[in-house]
């Protein structure tokens, strides 16, 4: 088994790779609900509501389509969600992560002797489909 890097993985967004990804993190946390009786001494849990999210660094270029198309989600005023999908290896199906998404935040950044970058953040809506 081979240990993946960032060569092996893309970001799409509504269906077409993003040229360029500097840097991508989805994060999928579950709220604990306790359900500890009068009575009881120790607590006790069961699992609650899901949340994923996540944020990334493209780089931009302005041939890039989909790069430009997350930027402008947020400039459009459609309510319509965006499809994203996170591949750890293009290689196989394993370890694909994708879900309707509402994208929260796009910027740009701009520094002296570097490339123009574009923070993203979003939130899935509802359950993510795939696996690890």
């Amino acid at each position: 088994m081979a240990v993946k890097t960032a060569a092996t993985a893309e970001l799409q967004f509504g269906g077409a790779v993003i040229g360029k990804v500097r840097d991508v993190s989805l994060n999928i946390s579950r709220d604990p609900l306790e359900t500890t009786g009068i009575g009881q001494t120790d607590r006790t849990y069961t699992y609650g509501i899901r949340s994923t999210s996540g944020s990334g660094t493209l780089l931009y270029d302005s041939s890039d389509t989909a790069t430009r198309n997350v930027m402008n989600t947020l400039l459009s005023d459609s309510e319509s969600l965006s499809h994203v999908k996170l591949v750890l290896d293009t290689a196989t199906t394993l370890g694909t992560i994708e879900g309707d998404v509402v994208v929260t935040q796009a910027g740009v950044s701009v520094s002296v002797g570097d490339l123009v970058s574009v923070p993203i953040s979003f939130n899935v809506s509802g359950k993510p489909s795939g696996g690890f």
